[in-house]
């Protein structure tokens, strides 16, 4: 039987970003279900996509609707979304207010293909 890749919604104004952050998913593991540039854009996204993103991956810093409040949005549309909240925003007041909008996870730019993915890990295994 073939395994499910686990989709993912990569949100992030940066295309080199979101490029770096396609090319660490292991295309074994991993399916790119969307990505989005703003958090209107996620949110809509998110909502629209179907089946589901298993992780969203969510910059902060973005124009329109930053990071927090989509973050929040999606939670709040669906409090089983996973989100990995990617930014080089590193102080402990900014993670702090991530994980209080819903933020699963916080990784810090600049991060590695092991950062990454055992993140995800982490977040997959506690889903199931």
């Amino acid at each position: 039987m073939k395994k499910q890749k686990k989709r993912v919604l990569i949100v992030e104004d940066a295309p080199y970003m979101s490029e770096m952050i396609k090319e660490m998913l292991d295309p074994e593991e991993y399916e790119i279900a969307g990505v989005a540039v703003d958090g209107v854009e996620a949110v809509r996204k998110y909502k629209e996509l179907e089946p589901k993103p298993d992780i969203v991956t969510m910059d902060l810093v973005m124009e329109e609707m930053d990071g927090f409040q989509a973050t929040k949005e999606i939670k709040t549309y669906d409090p089983n979304a996973f989100v990995v909240i990617v930014s080089a925003l590193g102080t402990p007041e900014h993670k702090k207010a991530a994980m209080k909008s819903g933020a699963d996870e916080y990784l810090w730019k600049p991060f590695t293909v092991k950062n990454l993915s055992g993140i995800l890990e982490k977040l997959l295994a506690k889903k199931g």
